[in-house]
């Protein structure tokens, strides 16, 4: 693969590794190894275990605020290393292994602790981690969802404007998605997922579970639209990105494409197609959305088209809504990090009554 692979994933993600906590040195450093695309797991992956090294020194002496940070950046580069990977499913699976044995040694270190909870849905477990927020409970709560390539371990930055708000945070993995991938493939029913999320978190007496909210990115805004429409324990909900349906499949780049493929389990892109023409659609879904809907999208979006975003403001218009298109912004605006990550946490914090935050 050329290095013109490397540039469009650049182009179409610009921002986001430094908005999710990369460092700015490394990113530069990283870059300066990758050639062609066959080099960019590699460079993420080294500089994944030089962190993770750091960290198991940080712990030996007992600088453990120091340790967590290591392991969580050991982390996020092991993520960033299996990034739209698809085409080696074996090293892929080795990165999303790595990732979460990192998360999973970095979170009860972190501020505020991060509890990771399994919870039972049918035949399968549902990973997540809860983050609560250094304030007196009963507390809101935000449901966060990932999509084609993020996953729970990647959020931390977004759980802490939220926690720096007073409101807890609960990340998990669903169908097809990081640690959930090995138990069940992509599925239409992201919902009951969710569902089952709630009900758990209905059951822990530091949240109140009459001020639930979610939020999803890239896919997950789709997610994240259908799990409010179906289950209206929640009181908000936040698209990162509006996505309605695939139907405009041959303009996602090819990457993409790929990932859609791969956390389905299917054959080939044709195979896709047909099943995602069914299994990803808003039609007569978003309708029934009975909570605020907050939707951020970029204009110069080159996975996600802007007409999702006035076809979603269409269906939902019986609800109140705060619909933001930033001309400048890419997918997901993550080229905007630093000003549009605040405004969602705000408005979550507005919209779930969070006073003086």
């Amino acid at each position: 693969m050329s290095r013109d692979v490397v540039n469009a994933v650049l182009r179409a993600h610009d921002g986001r590794f430094v908005g999710d906590g990369v460092h700015a040195p490394d990113l530069e450093r990283i870059l300066k190894q990758i050639s062609t695309w066959r080099d960019w797991f590699g460079a993420w992956a080294a500089t994944g275990a030089r962190y993770e090294d750091l960290a198991g020194e940080a712990a030996a002496a007992r600088a453990q605020v120091t340790a967590g940070e290591f392991y969580w950046l050991a982390c996020l580069y092991y993520h960033y290393a299996q990034f739209l990977w698809f085409h080696d499913p074996d090293m892929r699976a080795s990165g999303q292994r790595r990732k979460a044995e990192l998360y999973n040694s970095a979170a009860p270190l972190l501020d505020p602790p991060a509890e990771r909870v399994e919870i039972v849905h049918g035949p399968w477990r549902i990973p997540g981690f809860l983050r609560l927020p250094p304030a007196p409970g009963p507390v809101p709560c935000v449901v966060l969802l990932g999509g084609l390539e993020s996953t729970k371990e990647e959020s931390r930055r977004f759980e802490e404007m939220c926690t720096q708000r007073g409101m807890a945070t609960m990340a998990f993995d669903g169908p097809g998605q990081g640690e959930m991938f090995s138990q069940v493939r992509f599925r239409p029913d992201i919902e009951s997922f969710t569902s089952a999320v709630i009900d758990y978190l209905g059951t822990r007496h530091e949240i109140d579970a009459q001020r639930m909210g979610i939020l999803g990115r890239s896919l997950g805004g789709y997610l994240a639209v259908r799990s409010a429409a179906f289950d209206h324990r929640l009181r908000a909900c936040v698209a990162w990105g509006a996505l309605n349906d695939l139907r405009h499949w041959d303009h996602i780049p090819e990457l993409t494409r790929a990932g859609f493929v791969h956390i389905a389990g299917l054959k080939d892109q044709s195979e896709a197609r047909e099943f995602y023409d069914e299994a990803v659609s808003l039609q007569g879904i978003a309708e029934q959305i009975a909570c605020p809907l907050y939707v951020l999208h970029g204009a110069q979006d080159t996975v996600l088209p802007g007409d999702h975003v006035e076809r979603l403001r269409a269906a939902t218009r019986h609800v109140p809504q705060d619909i933001v298109i930033e001309p400048d912004g890419n997918h997901c605006c993550h080229n905007l990090y630093p000003i549009v990550r605040p405004r969602m946490a705000d408005w979550l914090a507005k919209t779930l009554g969070v006073v003086g935050r």
